[in-house]
């Protein structure tokens, strides 16, 4: 994408390519915000927050779009449901995003030639890398660099053979109980570690990664591990 010219992908579609999209109005990159608790205690001025250094999800807001009347029902089909939102801003990332969430789409009617429309996209706040390549090593203890602007939920898949596995990252280290002689699929955002398709007993703390450098380490009986960062970007 030309970063000059305001545009976005959408399921894989270029807005001005794929669809023909005349777009008018520069799109914004927004900072999401930082979710805080509030709390006030009677005779103490002022109040106390508190957060977990989670972000709220936002809406971004596409205005003043063009298109071609042959294009119409083309393009209601594509602005539906979840996907993967790119714009030119930032064309190497993406958000997750649902689109015109609770919110109807108005298409106006130009001479019979053209449709303008505005339309609402709900983004998770936090982008990520397109097309993250794993890292490999075969090694117990390895460094790792992480890019993002924020804690990273790395994904490991682990050929295991067979035994107790540990993964340290830091202060927080979990033990993976059991497995057998395969692939343990571990996803520290979601706190699972699955072997064939069954979820492993695991102790301890799911492993974070910080900004910039990580020493990661692994115990246990393995032929590789192949370490995704899932870095996340503001």
């Amino acid at each position: 994408m030309n970063p000059d010219e305001p545009n976005f992908i959408w399921k894989n579609r270029n807005a001005v390519i794929d669809m023909n999209c005349i777009i008018e109005a520069e799109l914004p990159d927004i900072m999401p915000n930082k979710r805080y608790e509030t709390y006030t205690i009677q005779g103490r001025s002022g109040e106390l927050t508190e957060t977990f250094d989670d972000y709220e999800p936002f809406d971004l807001e596409i205005e003043g779009i063009t298109i071609p009347h042959s294009k119409l029902r083309e393009v209601k089909r594509w602005l539906t449901g979840k996907s993967q939102l790119i714009t030119h801003n930032d064309p190497d990332k993406y958000l997750e995003a649902i689109c015109s969430m609770d919110k109807e789409v108005p298409f106006e009617n130009e001479w019979g030639f053209f449709y303008t429309f505005d339309v609402t996209f709900r983004c998770q706040p936090l982008k990520r890398k397109i097309g993250e390549a794993p890292k490999i090593f075969h090694s117990s203890v390895m460094d790792i660099f992480d890019h993002g602007d924020e804690i990273a939920h790395p994904y490991l898949e682990i050929e295991s053979n067979g035994g107790d596995i540990t993964i340290a990252v830091g202060d927080k280290s979990l033990t993976i109980l059991n497995t057998l002689a395969a692939t343990i699929v571990v996803d520290t955002q979601l706190g699972k570690a699955i072997q064939e398709g069954l979820n492993l007993f695991t102790r301890g703390d799911w492993p974070v990664l910080q900004p910039e450098w990580n020493q990661v380490k692994i115990s246990g009986k393995f032929k590789e591990v192949r370490f995704w960062n899932r870095s996340v970007y503001l």
